[in-house]
């Protein structure tokens, strides 16, 4: 249901809807020049990095980066599904998106010994292979050794992550956990963690703003800012669901 939301109020969807929406009241010239306007405005902010940087950081300040050498150790480290697009057709390894520094930190922080067992959840769709497999590929060509890794297969969407991944930590006796995510994702996923008993330290990842500036200037439209806009609107649609629903 969220994801059908979410798509109905993405920036390029939703102008796409209200273009439409125009062509069909051409008779009534005033009511489709206004659809029209408010079409093209909200594409071309959703696409400029002032409006981007802006809506994430309305999230990700919430949860800054942290030396590792702050960061508490725990039983186990949870990885949430995000981070590949699926498997090719060329290649044995399913191909990496922008969320991949979900990997790495985790990685980073099996390493540093904050904790021994790391959990990767994530499920697929029907014929596909589990993102958790997925993720799992590529933790043992960074180096942890697949003895170490838990995979929960079976989770679609967030709220899954937490059920299904509390079953599989409350059998192992696990009560402490580092949990990693885009950091504009962990003000939904934490509290869904800690409401299945969960002790949850977040160890964010995959930061979207930028300390240089853009090579191109900030008002002007590029499909990099209309993505990280995209990806903001997402959540805010994804964590007021889970609201209005009692998840959170």
């Amino acid at each position: 249901m969220t994801k059908l939301l979410s798509l109905l109020v993405y920036p390029l969807s939703f102008s796409l809807l209200l273009g439409v929406l125009a062509l069909l009241c051409r008779r009534w010239r005033r009511i489709s020049s206004t659809l029209s306007v408010v079409a093209l405005a909200w594409l071309y902010a959703c696409s400029t990095a002032l409006v981007a940087d802006r809506l994430m950081a309305s999230l990700e300040d919430q949860y800054p980066p942290k030396a590792m050498s702050v960061l508490p150790a725990a039983e186990a480290i949870v990885v949430l599904g995000g981070a590949t697009r699926g498997d090719t057709h060329m290649s044995s390894m399913a191909d990496l998106n922008a969320r991949a520094d979900r990997l790495t930190h985790a990685v980073a922080l099996y390493k540093a010994n904050k904790a021994p067992l790391v959990l990767l959840s994530g499920g697929a769709p029907e014929g596909s292979r589990a993102e958790a497999l997925q993720m799992a590929d590529f933790l043992e060509l960074m180096g942890v050794p697949r003895t170490a890794l838990l995979l929960e297969q079976q989770s679609r969407d967030t709220r899954q992550n937490a059920s299904y991944s509390g079953v599989l930590l409350e059998a192992r006796g696990v009560k402490r956990i580092l949990l990693v995510t885009s950091a504009f994702h962990l003000r939904r996923a934490v509290p869904l963690f800690e409401r299945e008993g969960l002790t949850v330290i977040p160890a964010p990842a995959d930061f979207q703003q930028l300390v240089a500036e853009p090579s191109i200037l900030r008002w002007l439209p590029t499909v990099e800012a209309l993505s990280r806009s995209t990806y903001a609107i997402r959540e805010y649609v994804g964590y007021f669901y889970y609201r209005h629903r009692n998840w959170l």
